[in-house]
């Protein structure tokens, strides 16, 4: 539950108001202020965390959406709820059916195909445009990331080996200096988080991906352009792949 936050420094300027409210709306209140020191609106506080409970998983495909119980557990009024409704419709991570509600959206082939396709060109762009910009520093972030991949790797420690991988690549890609570029890069991979979930389950391609970074590592190390151009592209690829096997997305 959201709720569940521990009492924090940055929430005492709300103290006075909370002396006034039970405890479980003291909860949410304090929530909501530290929320607020994060994201600009209310409505961008329920957009992550819907968000965040489809790509974790927590909202299933297909399952409908209650808007009673996120009012609630956030504190909020409907409105800003719709709000967030509307721009996660935009995005592609819910469908809104007219007098029935909010329904997480299917998981697609078509879509997979389309994400994939689209990743593995701006990806490599993105490579190339860094690959003369890589400092010693960015080699070292990427050398113990892959420390740390190839340990979650063994230990089937799944969520954090996700986490993991885009740390790995987006600390390549920042080294290409174009913000859209980057932009455009992040909205991909948020879009494609809830497929890269169903990868987890996986454990051979687990091993594979290890072998592909461990190739991109050494494309960085080496400021080989077009071997870091590659090794990229053919781990966006071998994703998709594997992704848009019959066992996966049907």
């Amino acid at each position: 539950m959201i709720c569940n936050i521990v009492w924090r420094r940055d929430a005492r300027p709300f103290a006075g108001e909370l002396r006034r409210i039970g405890k479980l709306e003291q909860t949410a209140f304090v929530h909501l202020q530290v929320m607020r020191m994060k994201y600009s609106t209310i409505s961008d506080i329920v957009l992550e965390r819907i968000r965040e409970d489809i790509l974790s998983g927590r909202l299933k495909p297909g399952e409908k959406i209650n808007q009673n119980r996120l009012t609630k557990e956030l504190g909020v009024s409907i409105i800003p709820l719709r709000e967030a409704f509307k721009r996660l419709q935009a995005e592609g991570y819910i469908n809104i059916i007219p007098h029935r509600g909010a329904y997480v959206g299917e998981l697609s082939h078509d879509e997979i195909e389309d994400i994939y396709l689209v990743r593995a060109e701006l990806e490599e762009l993105a490579a190339a445009l860094a690959a003369e910009n890589l400092t010693e520093d960015d080699i070292k972030t990427l050398r113990a990331l892959f420390r740390s991949m190839k340990k979650a790797t063994k230990e089937h420690r799944r969520q954090e080996l996700l986490a993991l991988n885009r740390k790995f690549h987006f600390t390549i890609y920042r080294a290409c200096r174009r913000k859209h570029l980057l932009e455009i890069l992040e909205d991909l991979w948020d879009r494609s988080s809830r497929y890269r979930n169903l990868q987890t389950f996986l454990p051979r391609r687990a091993e594979e991906e290890l072998k592909e970074h461990k190739q991109i590592l050494e494309a960085c190390q080496n400021g080989v352009r077009k071997s870091l151009m590659t090794t990229i592209r053919v781990n966006v690829e071998q994703s998709r792949r594997s992704l848009t096997s019959p066992k996966q997305i049907r």
